[in-house]
């Protein structure tokens, strides 16, 4: 029985203090003065979007151009990057075939010792 009442006793105790910093986090939030104006909702939305918006930076369409031609070249580099590595793929699966080379687990590569004529 004792051990029943300190265990609700320490919930409670528990359930107080973590109240109280949500209440005291609550009320310092209420009382803020450094807050900032809502500015996301449906309203203030529509006013938002009226003449006082600023048009495109001037050159942004062609930073856009820039960037696509940019990302069209890095591509095409990717593409040709994998073809090569694909070669090299090829080649070590011919060289593992022949017994030239043996691929361990790791990846490491050894060279066999041996007669080669």
């Amino acid at each position: 029985m004792k051990k029943h009442l300190s265990a609700i006793l320490a919930a409670l105790v528990i359930t107080s203090v973590i109240g109280f910093g949500i209440f005291t986090i609550g009320v310092s939030a209420l009382t803020n003065k450094n807050t900032v104006p809502i500015q996301n909702t449906p309203a203030s939305a529509t006013s938002a979007m009226g003449s006082n918006t600023p048009a495109d930076p001037p050159g942004t369409s062609t930073n856009v151009q820039q960037l696509q031609q940019e990302v069209s070249t890095l591509q095409s580099q990717l593409n040709q990057d994998n073809t090569v590595i694909q070669q090299y793929q090829s080649l070590i699966q011919v060289l593992q075939q022949q017994g030239l080379i043996v691929v361990d687990q790791n990846g490491n590569i050894y060279i066999p010792r041996g007669d080669f004529h």
